[in-house]
C-alpha cells in the first residue's frame, strides 16, 4: 500500500471532501490498492469498484490528472518513490524518544509535501496583489488566527499597510470600509470555517481582491478566492489543531513574504539607480 505522502494520495486528499458517492467509492480503492490500479484497464477497476468508466475519468480530472493511464502513471511513480514509513501516530510510539521522531517527520513531511504542490505562479500572483494593496486585512480563526497575527506582523515590518483581526463582529466593519484596492487575506484549513466563508463573501461583494490559504484546492472558500495557496497535510488524530498543519501554513507564508521583501529590495536598488 502506498504510504500517506504519494502525490496522488496527496491529491485525493484534498479534494476528497468535495467528490460525488461515486467519486469518493474510487478515491478510496485508489489509497487501499494502489498496486493493483496500476495492473487494471479502466473497464476492469469500474467493474469491480462498481461505478462506470466515466466516473473514473471525472475523478482524474478532479485531481487535476488529464486521464486513467496518466493516473497510473503517477501511481506507479509514487510507489516506485515511496521510501517513508506510513503515516506515525503519536500512540504506537514506545517511548519519548520514538515520539520525537515521529514528531520530526510528520512536521518535515508537512512541509516537503505542501512544497511540491505550491504553485509559484500563484504565489506571485498573491504577491502582486499585496504589492499593489492600498490596505490588507488579514483573517483566521482557532490556530489559522496565530498563523494571521504572525503573517501580519512580517507585512508590517515590511512596511505593507496591514492589520489582522480575528474579531468576526468588527470584521465586516472592517471589510465595509475596503474595496478593489484592497486586498483579504483569508486562512482557513478546512476552506469551509462559516465566519470566515461569511468575511470572503462579504469582501467579493466589495470588489476586494482575496488571497485563500487552505488545504482543500476545491472548498467554499478557495472557490471564492482570486488567488489559491494550498497546504497538502494529512491530518493528525489530533485534528485540524495538529502542528503540521501550522508549519505547513507558516511555511507557505513565508515563501510568499521572501518573494516581497526580494521584490521590495529590487524596486530599493532600482529607485537608487535612476536617483544616481
Amino acid at each position: 500500500m502506498l504510504n500517506g505522502h504519494g502525490g496522488v494520495f496527496l491529491r485525493i486528499n484534498g479534494v476528497y471532501p468535495h467528490l460525488g458517492r461515486m467519486e469518493q467509492r474510487v478515491a478510496n480503492f485508489i489509497k487501499n490498492y494502489p498496486e493493483e490500479v496500476v495492473r487494471l484497464p479502466i473497464n476492469v477497476l469500474a467493474d469491480k469498484v462498481g461505478v462506470s468508466s466515466s466516473t473514473i475519468v471525472r475523478l482524474c480530472r478532479r485531481l487535476g490528472i488529464q486521464g486513467y493511464s496518466d493516473l497510473k502513471l503517477q501511481l506507479a511513480q509514487d510507489l516506485a518513490a515511496s521510501t517513508r514509513h506510513a503515516y506515525a501516530d503519536e500512540g504506537d510510539a514506545s517511548g519519548p524518544e520514538a515520539l520525537i521522531r515521529a514528531t520530526h517527520e510528520r512536521l518535515l513531511d508537512s512541509i516537503n509535501d505542501t512544497f511540491r504542490f505550491l504553485n509559484a505562479a500563484d504565489l506571485v500572483k498573491a504577491g502582486n496583489y499585496l504589492q499593489g494593496a492600498r490596505t490588507i486585512l488579514v483573517i483566521g480563526t482557532g490556530g489559522s488566527a496565530a498563523v494571521a497575527s504572525l503573517f501580519n506582523y512580517n507585512l508590517i515590518k515590511l512596511g505593507f499597510p496591514s492589520q489582522a483581526s480575528t474579531d468576526f463582529v468588527a470584521i465586516p466593519l472592517i471589510l465595509n470600509r475596503m474595496g478593489p484596492q484592497d486586498v483579504l487575506v483569508a486562512i482557513s484549513h478546512s476552506g469551509s470555517t462559516s465566519s470566515v466563508d461569511e468575511a470572503v463573501g462579504m469582501a467579493k461583494s466589495q470588489g476586494c481582491r482575496v488571497v485563500g490559504l487552505t488545504n482543500y484546492p476545491e472548498s467554499v472558500i478557495a472557490r471564492q478566492s482570486d488567488v489559491v495557496l494550498t497546504t497538502a497535510v494529512i491530518e493528525s488524530p489530533h485534528g485540524s489543531e495538529g502542528g503540521p498543519i501550522r508549519v505547513a501554513q507558516i511555511a507557505v507564508l513565508d515563501a510568499l513574504w521572501q518573494w516581497l521583501s526580494a521584490a521590495s529590495q529590487r524596486e530599493e536598488v532600482g529607485a537608487a539607480a535612476s536617483r544616481g
